[in-house]
């Protein structure tokens, strides 16, 4: 169960959409909302509205709406806020993946660098999804993602889609069948009466999930990184389809 649900308010559309979404999660985990809005600038009027709508939008909820300020680095401070067992939310603009990959975007330096589970929300119509799609490799963090997704459907009452994508090659098929038999297994350990599917893919790994989460009520993905001594530096494929959302994404730790 989710301590926290912290959101990051900026009156951006993309946050308003990562609100609207996480304002669905407290509904269905029962945990407090936490509203983070980063001031550049110590005068903020702008801030200040995009807040105060922030918190007529969130209405009444049984845990409440708590509000925090502070100045510095939006995705810095977002981090620096969050806790083990909190779930963070952010929105993110749909970026292309060459023009992100050189300027970078606030939402990847966050689900680089927190301690948490970071879900990504695209700013775009999440009406008539359905299932959650768990990325499935050999990466120790896939571990902690099978669970996660696991659990993520049975409290939404969706199926769960496991895809591995694995060389097009008799040894990496057998191989990836083997994954994905793991995967199952431990999945149905997690929630035993959950529906199981799984894909082997051929395609890239980042195209694969893509394709799989496309009309997906949520993509899991442990948060692999492309080198173990720099935490704040994602893996290639964690990168790509954050870049290249097509359905809210969840980093799991």
């Amino acid at each position: 169960m989710v301590n926290r649900i912290i959101v990051g308010i900026d009156g951006s559309s993309p946050s308003v959409a990562a609100l609207r979404w996480a304002l669905k999660e407290a509904e269905l985990d029962h945990a407090g909302v936490f509203l983070h809005h980063v001031k550049a600038l110590e005068d903020d009027p702008a801030g200040e509205r995009a807040l105060e709508k922030a918190v007529d939008l969130a209405g009444e909820l049984p845990r409440g709406v708590h509000v925090r300020t502070s100045r510095g680095d939006a995705a810095r401070m977002l981090v620096r806020d969050a806790r083990r067992g909190d779930l963070l939310v952010v929105g993110s603009h749909k970026t292309g993946y060459l023009r992100g990959r050189v300027t970078g975007t606030k939402s990847v330096l966050v689900a680089s660098l927190a301690r948490c589970a970071v879900a990504v929300v695209p700013d775009d119509t999440l009406g008539h999804r359905h299932g959650v799609v768990v990325g499935v490799s050999s990466d120790p963090e896939c571990h902690a993602a099978i669970i996660e997704g696991a659990v993520e459907a049975q409290r939404r009452r969706e199926e769960l889609h496991l895809v591995h994508a694995a060389p097009d090659s008799p040894q990496g098929s057998e191989a990836g069948r083997a994954l994905l038999a793991a995967a199952v297994n431990l999945a149905s350990l997690t929630a035993p009466a959950l529906t199981v599917r799984r894909r082997l893919s051929h395609r890239r790994a980042a195209d694969a999930l893509l394709d799989a989460s496309r009309s997906a009520n949520l993509l899991v993905v442990g948060a692999a990184r492309t080198d173990a001594e720099q935490p704040g530096v994602p893996g290639d494929v964690m990168l790509e389809v954050l870049l290249n959302l097509s359905s809210p994404v969840m980093v799991t730790r």
